[in-house]
């Protein structure tokens, strides 16, 4: 499914520093900025990933967790394709899947369905219409969230597109800027959570790398036996319902 390796997004192509690049070049790189930004706005914005983070469910790396997570759907959903390389419900699974392989979290508030339908509508929006107005509306309700309390759960409302002359009509006007596409790709190139950097999170060394988003699980090997023929029983961390 999300068997790939994920990219540090320094490595991606940028619209100043390629004098030869056209103008729908220009225009797709625009939109993959302010469709990371969006996605960064989204997952920062989910309480679920934000608990398991702080409370460390997923270990000494839970924030490279994230990280890993995030940067998972930049590479699946990278605006090259549409519709994307991964339909809706196998992208809801995955999600599902990799919080409770890493965070041991069981999600039964149904957040991964929203989180999910936001981030395609995001990416249809983005790379069908050429819009990044919802990118922008989720950025800035993340960061008026960011100021109030920590724990205070934060749900993203969207709401349903007006008529197709209205729509017309915002992605004429939505063309991004230099300004805003570099406030996208600054934003999107922030980390999740805490004061290191996403490249410095992504760089870190660790005993027993975090799967990537979708990857099957490891092969668990046989247990070892003793003289007397019982196998030692292992503690599992329980996991957390949410």
């Amino acid at each position: 499914l999300f068997h790939q390796k994920h990219t540090m997004m320094s490595q991606q192509p940028t619209a100043t520093n390629n004098s030869s690049i056209t103008n729908e070049q220009q225009m797709m790189m625009m939109m993959q900025e302010e469709f990371r930004a969006g996605v960064t706005a989204i997952l920062r914005s989910w309480s679920v990933l934000r608990t398991a983070v702080d409370s460390g469910w997923g270990g000494p790396q839970s924030q490279k967790k994230a990280e890993i997570l995030r940067q998972s759907i930049y590479e699946f959903l990278d605006g090259s394709t549409y519709p994307p390389k991964i339909d809706l419900l196998d992208f809801e699974d995955a999600i599902t899947i990799y919080m409770e392989e890493e965070f041991s979290i069981t999600l039964e508030d149904g957040s991964e369905k929203q989180i999910s339908q936001d981030i395609f509508r995001m990416y249809q929006d983005c790379f069908q219409k050429g819009d990044p107005t919802l990118c922008r509306q989720l950025v800035e309700k993340a960061a008026q969230a960011s100021q109030q309390i920590a724990s205070y759960p934060v749900t993203i409302q969207t709401t349903e597109h007006d008529d197709e002359d209205d729509d017309m009509e915002d992605v004429a006007a939505a063309v991004p800027s230099e300004q805003e596409q570099h406030h996208a790709q600054a934003y999107a190139a922030e980390s999740l959570f805490g004061y290191c950097s996403t490249q410095q999170l992504l760089q870190q060394n660790i005993e027993e790398p975090a799967r990537q988003l979708g990857e099957a699980a490891p092969v668990k090997p046989e247990p070892q036996l003793d003289d007397d023929g019982f196998a030692p029983v292992s503690t599992k961390k329980k996991k957390q319902p949410l």
